[in-house]
């Protein structure tokens, strides 16, 4: 089975229930594991015998919300997950054998084995996690499920069982049944056929020779990551139109109509549909254009180039400016939206357990961080009782040009919207991020970096329904290191203080001709890099579900603890450690009594600066709480 991370990140349910007062952890003992057994068993026991409304009570919103009914009549067997078919198969959760991920005086994180089973089939295993709240002694009520991979394994199982049990007629268009016919014949000269591709009504198929790497569709690949596969196009006529010696070909026409983008050791060429190579897969960049006389602007390292409408390359241009030629780039500056009806064209994973369809986003936007390297979508040519994986859509939003002439760079800013599948009554989120793009007319380079609007320990917790502040900008510090802050929602305790929405701190340089993160675990990373002055204290904050202009003082000691807890420092009052722990976690909990000799010069002193800014006077103590 494939591992697709940018799925998952996708599919990830995460009922979040309510917004929970902050229960100082004096008031209670942390729970011993056989109370939350006990709970959890309980909650088994009321979904086993169908009590739905007991069940539904065991969670902290109650009866009246709709996404955790939904969740509790599919565990208990009584629908769908679409809420409206019958289940098709049992789903059982095995509470006695629930391992504890994390456990504190007010929550506690169990993570609970499920079966799926059918009498014609054998049973398959899968996980959800509970967050589980004290709410007073030996009581407690659910707070958050987290059921990521819980739904990938139902929408496998699920698929798998219509597969056997309904005609595949039903399930598949008779495009995509003779592609699989195809297929199996190709492998007679390559050892898998990828995808399918539908242009106009006929299809190109996506061939491989080797093995497909386990990290291909991952989002992040990593630095050693070389592929063990190479990939080719065959034609509607079984014609190979490119061969079978490159990284990653994209959708027919997907960057310049009627042409093909290909990728072979990072660098970028362009086919025709005839099998002509048209662009020399020597360029570092293909920038799509919209103009008069010209397809696409290519570049080779600081050199640039047409590739002209005749389809022949210009000469190197002479004095060129990226910043003068943006408005030409296609969706430079522009809104838009990705969905399965923004293309006539369909791309299908050649897998009948894969109910998507797939974009191969045009490389220069992978570049710059506007889209993702692979966005699964729904797919029309296939029927599924339960809705497949990927996106209901992508929005791109331009927010504006920031021009600059007094620096050497200008930044376009756009927000990022993905919709998840509302089929199953809108238990989906919707994920937000921000990106923005770096004109740096120094180096005659376009650099985009993209960052979330929420920020947590799990990627996969979900994104709040809206913010109350709205705040992007960008700076450079030095010649080679900017930075780049947005209003990110953290939902991060402090022992008297909830900190909702921050400015979220990114310090980004350039690495390999791209825009990279600094490393940071903080929630404030300015006190990781800068040293800090008023400015960084004021902006929107949202403390407590109030927004204010000013961080308070119960926030000012976070962040001087925080630079000690990101060293695993053992701190002497508990319940800091609480505070941290899921932020900066130990392995086997060891944690150091000093970090005095981690610190560095900017540590220092911004916990000097800190201390006076709480104390109201000159402070010299490093010393923490």
């Amino acid at each position: 089975m494939k591992t697709k991370p940018i799925i998952i990140s996708l599919i990830c349910l995460v009922v979040i229930i309510c917004l929970c007062i902050f229960i100082k952890s004096k008031y209670f003992s942390k729970p011993e594991k056989a109370e939350i057994t006990q709970f959890l068993n309980n909650f088994r026991n009321e979904l086993k015998d169908e009590h739905i409304d007991s069940a539904v009570n065991d969670f902290e919103a109650g009866k009246n919300n709709k996404q955790i009914t939904l969740l509790v009549k599919v565990l208990a067997g009584k629908t769908g997950m679409n809420g409206k078919s019958a289940p098709t198969f049992n789903i059982s959760l095995n509470t006695d054998d629930n391992k504890i991920l994390s456990s504190n005086s007010t929550t506690t994180v169990a993570q609970v084995p499920v079966s799926f089973s059918h009498v014609n089939m054998d049973a398959k295993q899968s996980v959800i996690t509970f967050t589980i709240h004290k709410v007073g002694e030996h009581q407690f009520k659910i707070a958050a499920v987290k059921t990521d991979l819980f739904l990938k394994a139902y929408i496998a199982y699920a698929n798998a069982v219509r597969t056997k049990l309904v005609p595949e007629t039903a399930i598949f268009s008779q495009i995509t049944l003779n592609a699989f016919k195809t297929a199996r014949a190709l492998k007679a000269s390559y050892d898998s056929v990828l995808w399918f591709d539908h242009v106009g009504g006929k299809t190109y198929y996506y061939v491989i020779k080797g093995k497909l790497n386990d990290g291909f569709y991952w989002a992040s690949r990593p630095a050693n990551y070389s592929p063990t596969y190479k990939m080719g196009l065959v034609n509607p006529d079984l014609h190979e139109i490119i061969p079978a010696e490159y990284d990653l070909i994209h959708n027919v026409g997907g960057t310049i109509d009627g042409m093909v983008e290909v990728e072979k050791d990072g660098k970028r060429g362009l086919y025709d549909l005839t099998g002509k190579l048209i662009i020399p897969v020597t360029y570092d960049q293909l920038f799509p254009l919209n103009d008069d006389g010209n397809l696409a602007l290519l570049r080779k390292g600081d050199d640039y180039f047409y590739f002209k409408k005749d389809s022949t390359i210009s000469d190197k241009i002479v004095d060129f400016k990226i910043a003068d030629e943006l408005k030409k780039i296609k969706l430079y500056g522009s809104s838009y939206s990705i969905s399965d009806k923004s293309s006539s064209n369909v791309m299908e994973y050649n897998d009948r357990e894969e109910f998507s369809s797939i974009i191969v986003s045009p490389s220069y936007l992978v570049d710059l961080q506007i889209q993702d390297r692979f966005i699964d979508l729904p797919n029309r040519l296939r029927k599924s009782t339960e809705e497949p994986d990927g996106i209901l859509s992508l929005d791109i939003k331009f927010d504006g040009l920031k021009e600059n002439e007094a620096t050497w760079f200008d930044a376009a800013f756009y927000s990022l919207f993905n919709h998840y599948l509302d089929g199953r009554s809108g238990l989906y989120e919707t994920s937000k991020e921000k990106n923005v793009i770096i004109v740096d007319r120094k180096q005659n380079r376009l650099l985009g970096f993209n960052a979330a609007t929420y920020n947590s320990n799990d990627d996969e917790d979900p994104v709040p329904a809206h913010s109350l502040c709205n705040e992007t900008s960008i700076k450079a510090i030095n010649d080679t290191l900017y930075e780049f802050k947005i209003t990110c929602q953290f939902d991060q305790p402090t022992l008297t203080d909830t900190l909702n929405e921050s400015l979220d701190y990114h310090y980004l340089h350039i690495k390999n001709g791209k825009l990279e993160s600094l490393p940071n675990q903080r929630v404030f990373g300015c006190t990781k890099y800068i040293k800090l002055d008023d400015s960084y204290l004021q902006g929107c904050y949202v403390i407590n579900g109030k927004a204010v202009d000013r961080l308070t003082p119960a926030i000012l000691q976070y962040m001087k603890n925080e630079i000690y807890a990101s060293y695993l420092y053992k701190f002497k009052n508990k319940s800091w450690s609480d505070v941290f722990d899921y932020r900066f976690s130990a392995e086997d909990n060891k944690k150091n009594a000093s970090v005095d000799d981690s610190l560095t010069v900017i540590d220092k002193y911004n916990i000097n600066w800190l201390n006076q800014k709480l104390q109201g006077q000159k402070s010299n103590t490093l010393a923490a709480e």
